[in-house]
């Protein structure tokens, strides 16, 4: 079903989007002036939402206190697995403790290959990385409030919420991504586990602050993610359906779920995204108008239309479609008409945020992908009361 290409359009959102600049460094935890930033999270949070982000730094600070010693040390090895991140990555990873244990002598070893957790190009590297955990020590109130800002800025300020959001940093994650979020151990609270290596990857040449300045991003989204969905269950406009959107609801309901979420993917070096990443835009909204047509052209093929419906429930359809998608159309609302119309927008459900789109593709000037007839047309339709 998909044409699109999910490594090539995840490598621009992502972390791939990063950049060095030979301009003095603004200090480590603000957002860029200047000319200022133009990334919608770097606007004023309108609310009066309480997101509460701790960090836990011990899994990432013992692990390179034990690969900093001269030989393997299996009694640090086995203290480390008591650590939240460490008992979180390892249940993530479908292995048993001695995996991980192997794997982590593998990199006193040239010799021998990890299986699993690959800690020897952190012992590699592990001066940088203790450069940088110290400087995550010392701004950590700042580090936080800025995620957290991040997060508060583009959640509609209709109600007031609370969420409180652990982050455990550690090195040496299982699977391919950079951080995994997660219950505790006996379903605890949720937390969010970080490997600094990965989430980092793309700016190992840049200085730390910008490196900071990434991990509040990522930070952020989690932080906003959570909150985001908190939001949309206390709310009645995203409570229930909206039957007049027909068979586009589903689809129309997971991009306008997804969307504000993946915005926070995009380095603030990309806005507006109409221009900085048009090509990467028009190949994302092509996609979702295609699979709006699809959707409609199968109205009376029960089974084409159920292929297509089970296709967008998804993950990989959410992080290779919807998401993307669903960010450019919440920037090119924010950029037409301004943040508080996008809250708005958002605070009255996934028509509104379609709705408000299509008005600003219609605005003259700004280069904005139009949706397709098939969507158009639905939102042409009377709203659900």
């Amino acid at each position: 079903m998909r044409r699109l290409s999910a490594c090539a359009l995840l490598a621009v959102l992502l972390g791939g989007c990063a950049t060095q600049s030979t301009a003095p460094s603004p200090p480590p935890f603000a957002p860029k002036t200047g000319t200022g930033s133009q990334a919608p999270y770097d606007s004023p949070p309108a609310g009066n939402d309480r997101i509460v982000l701790t960090i836990d730094m011990r899994a990432a600070r013992e692990i390179l206190a034990l690969l900093a010693q001269s030989e393997f040390s299996p009694a640090a090895a086995k203290q480390l697995e008591t650590l939240p991140a460490v008992e979180l990555a390892i249940a993530d990873s479908n292995r048993p403790p001695e995996t991980f244990e192997r794997d982590l002598a593998a990199a006193f070893d040239e010799q021998a290959r990890a299986s699993v957790f690959d800690f020897r190009r952190i012992r590699d590297d592990r001066a940088r990385w203790q450069e940088l955990l110290a400087m995550i020590s010392a701004r950590d109130a700042e580090l936080t409030k800025l995620a957290s800002d991040r997060a508060r800025a583009l959640i509609p300020p209709d109600r007031s919420l609370s969420v409180t959001l652990p982050f455990y940093l550690t090195f040496g994650l299982a699977s391919r991504a950079d951080h995994i979020a997660l219950p505790g151990a006996g379903g605890a609270e949720w937390g969010v586990v970080i490997d600094l290596s990965r989430a980092l990857a793309d700016s190992e040449a840049s200085a730390p602050a910008a490196q900071i300045r990434q991990l509040s991003r990522l930070m952020a989204a989690e932080a906003y993610q959570r909150t985001w969905a908190e939001y949309r269950a206390l709310s009645p406009a995203w409570e229930k359906p909206d039957s007049s959107l027909g068979q586009l609801e589903p689809l129309l309901r997971i991009v306008a779920e997804a969307g504000p979420v993946a915005l926070y993917n995009v380095d603030e070096n990309f806005f507006p995204l109409s221009v900085w990443l048009k090509g990467p835009m028009k190949t994302s909204i092509d996609e979702l108008n295609r699979v709006a047509d699809q959707l409609v052209s199968a109205e009376g093929e029960l089974d084409q239309r159920m292929a297509v419906a089970a296709e967008i429930k998804k993950p990989e359809f959410v992080s290779t479609i919807a998401g993307p998608a669903g960010a450019f159309l919440a920037d090119g609302v924010i950029q037409t008409f301004g943040v508080e119309a996008y809250r708005t927008a958002l605070s009255q459900g996934p028509r509104a945020f379609f709705e408000a789109y299509d008005r600003a593709a219609d605005q003259q000037g700004k280069a904005l992908i139009p949706l397709s007839k098939s969507i158009q047309d639905r939102l042409s339709g009377s709203p659900q009361p």
